[in-house]
């Protein structure tokens, strides 16, 4: 099942669906300490991804990253530019 939006107690979460719309997302993130960063979800947005996504945050991961699905689940790597930030 496709999600829409994600919450969390202590970030502001926006989700941006790029084309195609079904695999290819923005996670923007503003954490109320101020820190901004982009998770770029390459796969569908499904309870499995956001699952994942809080991990990382909870994990304290506050760097733009790019998220693949693959066999074993996700995986997060560093993104070398910057990826498109709260307006």
């Amino acid at each position: 099942m496709a999600i829409d939006s994600i919450s969390h107690t202590f970030y502001d979460i926006e989700v941006e669906h790029l084309d195609p719309p079904d695999t290819l997302h923005l996670i923007k993130i503003l954490s109320v300490a101020g820190q901004r960063f982009t998770y770029e979800l390459r796969a569908p947005l499904t309870e499995g991804a956001v699952n994942y996504i809080k991990s990382l945050i909870d994990a304290v991961v506050f760097s733009d990253l790019i998220i693949e699905s693959t066999p074993e689940g996700f995986e997060a790597r560093e993104c070398r530019s910057h990826l498109k930030k709260h307006s």
